[in-house]
This record gives C-alpha cells, structure tokens and sequence, in this order.
C-alpha cells in the first residue's frame, strides 16, 4: 500500500489532438493547476496552444506543438516555473489515461517494467491514441524513476456491454484465437458525466437510463447507460468505429476498403493511416480536421455544411439507436469540448426528435455558459443536460484506490 496523505497526482490526459492535465491534491480533490494543450500535431486553421491555469489564474501560451511529447515537456516546464513561486505546486504522483489495454488489462495499474512491456503489445489496438500515452509513460517512468505512475483505461466501465452487442458477425474461430470483440472507449468520461447527471437530478444510478455523448475535437462517441451500467458504445474493437471524428472515418462498408486496397494497391499499414488519421472531417473538409473550423466557414461554403450535416446525421442515428435499446432515455448527456461548447451544434442534434421524448428548449441552450445545465423544455419526457467533461478526477480517484490496494 502507497499512503495517499497529501499526495498531488499529475493527470495526463492524450487525446488524439490535445493533452489535458491537472494537479490534483487527494483525497480532498482540491485542483492546483489545470490546463489543455490544443491542437497538437495536426493540420488546422488555428496555431496549436497551451491554456494552463493556476490556482484560478489562467495563460495562454501560444506555440508550436509538433507533438504530444513537445507537449508534455512544455506544460512540465510550465508548472517548474509555478513551483517556483507557490511550495504547495508540486506533483508526487503520475496518472495517465490509456485508451485501448486489449485483453491485458482489466482495471487501473500501477506501471512497472512488466506493465510497460505489456502496454507496448498494445499499440496496434489504438493507432492514434496509444503509441502517444505509451511515449509519455515511458518518458516520466524513465525521467521520473522516483514518483509512482498508474495507468487508468479507458475500456473498463464497457466490459458490461452484453453479448448481443459485444460479438461482432465473424467466425466464431477468428473471434476465439484473436479475442475481437466491441470493447468501447471514452469509458472515463460517460461513467463521469453518468454520476454527475445522478448528482445534479438527485437521482440514483440505478433509477435512470441515460444516452451519453462525448463529443470531442479529437474522438466522439455515444454510449448507451441502463441502471449505471454501460450496454453499448458507438466505439468498437478500435476507436476508429462509429461517429465521424476529426481524422477518423467511423462506420464505412467495409467492402469500400478492400475496394480501395485493391485499386490503389494500398498495404495494411497505408489503408490503417487513410481511415485512423486522413479521414472524417479532414478527408470530407480537407481544410481542417475541426469541426469548429467547419462551423466558422458554414454558410456560402457548401462543404463545410455537408460536412457539419453528415457529422450530426451520424450523432442523431446512434441516439435513435440507443433510444430503440433503453425503450426510450430518460437523460440525453452532452459532454466534452464540442458538446460543451456549441449551442449550434447541441440544437442541430436535437432537432425533431420529438418522437425520441427529446424537447430542446432554443432558449436555455443557447444561455448556456457553464457548469451543469438541463437544456430541455419543462416536461420534457428526455432530460438533456450539458455536463462538462472531468476525466481527470475520475483517474485521480482511481489513481488512489489502488494507493489503498
């Protein structure tokens, strides 16, 4: 057992174009710093840059960031600036979030020679997540061989989905040998949002059937929540299936890749890059792969609202979906960056979905500025709530369980 006494945890949070990060003091929680690197390594409009706040008192650093390690080494060169002036800025512990562990892993760990060994197997799994969280886990394991690190994955709470969802259509030999199956992603942050609609309605987990979107710059998906458990998620064996992302295509016939392969005699590996990093909105949008690029050009430019409409058409049709398996929601949850941060967005998504219970109410959603918010009309039969997103207290808090182990 590691004692947890006034141990900050530094959460590293990669997603496929940012890295988020708090100091967190635990168990009280108290946030010391918080921040995000923005636009890191792709092609956007916009300059990549660092907000970082401390202790209420926020930055902006704009830069260059070709990469999640440049990333990781200014935000540490940032709070070493901090620690300077305030003895209370300081981190003892490290936790990351891992998007794809396979069938290693089952729950939170504490990294080790063993465990990196395992996790580098991994990389396959998640092309765009992976090898990133990989790099910065090795970094601080080999910079910082004093301070403890866990590694919290992202898969843990969808290993409820049932079999009838979780089993893809494929030989049932192929599926044995290799362990294919849905495993489903951004776990952290529907459980997150999940508890925080069970706060904020001053309901039980066990009362509610939820539809959690998680919409991200980076990766989105749907899942679908019934009495706290999660029975599907829009993500399945990799993060590439489901909603369209910023460099992801989601769903595709797979019938229009191996046409693809053979006409331009495209390998695995080259085929794998085309659909994980030059798809989605940057392979329809080519300007850019943010969605919020797309929504500033919309208008005379008819791609860009192509584009916006085919990302919504796919959002509206896995809600449907969930709809039809809960027999009808009783919570619509938008969460993370574009869920939290577009009236636009939210409304478009919720357009005549009437028949689904789902009452927006115009108004109230485009009042909105911060914290917990229900958006939907009074006596709408489907609560919608705009959350936003915390995975990084989520991975704390599972960070010091397994201190307590």
């Amino acid at each position: 057992m590691i004692s947890d006494k006034n141990k900050n945890i530094l959460i590293l949070n990669c997603g496929s174009s940012s890295l988020k990060y708090k100091i967190i003091s635990m168990p009280e929680e108290k946030e010391l710093v918080c921040g995000e690197a923005e636009r890191v390594g792709i092609k956007t409009q916009g300059v990549s840059l660092i907000r970082h706040n401390v202790k209420g008192k926020a930055r902006k650093v704009e830069l260059q960031l070709s990469d999640h390690s440049a990333a990781l080494k200014k935000v540490l060169e940032l709070i070493g600036q901090d620690a300077k002036n305030d003895k209370e800025i300081r981190f003892d512990v490290f936790a990351h979030r891992y998007v794809h562990p396979g069938t290693f892993f089952k729950k939170t760990e504490k990294v080790t020679g063993s465990v990196l060994n395992t996790l580098k197997k991994t990389l396959p799994f998640a092309p765009i997540h992976n090898p990133v969280a990989y790099g910065l886990i090795e970094f601080c394991y080999r910079q910082y061989p004093q301070i403890n690190q866990f590694v919290v994955f992202d898969t843990s709470f969808h290993r409820t989905i049932p079999p009838e969802f979780s089993t893809y259509a494929l030989p049932l030999s192929v599926i044995k040998k290799y362990k294919i199956r849905k495993i489903g992603f951004h776990g952290i942050s529907h459980r997150y949002a999940m508890q925080e609609a069970c706060r904020f309605l001053g309901r039980k987990h066990t009362e509610l059937k939820m539809i959690s979107c998680h919409l991200g710059t980076g990766g989105s998906s749907i899942c679908a929540i019934n009495a706290g458990k999660s029975v599907n998620n829009s993500m399945g064996f990799t993060p590439l299936e489901g909603l369209i992302m910023n460099t992801r295509c989601g769903d595709v016939d797979p019938g229009a890749v191996f046409y693809l392969m053979s006409r331009e005699r495209f390998s695995p590996e080259e085929t794998e890059m085309i659909l994980n990093k030059k798809s989605g909105i940057l392979g329809v949008f080519n300007r850019s792969s943010d969605l919020r690029d797309v929504m500033r050009d919309m208008g005379p430019d008819t791609q860009a609202r192509m584009t916006f409409e085919m990302y919504v058409r796919r959002v509206r049709t896995y809600i449907a979906f969930y709809s039809l398996i809960l027999k009808k929601a009783d919570v619509l949850l938008f969460t993370d960056s574009l869920g939290v941060q577009s009236a636009e967005l939210r409304g478009s998504i919720c357009r005549d979905m009437e028949f689904l219970g789902i009452f927006p109410d115009k108004v109230k959603n485009e009042a909105y500025r911060k914290g917990i918010e229900d958006v939907s009309l009074s006596g709408s039969g489907t609560r919608i709530l705009v959350i936003p997103a915390d995975e990084e207290i989520m991975i704390a808090r599972e960070a010091l369980k397994e201190m307590r182990i």
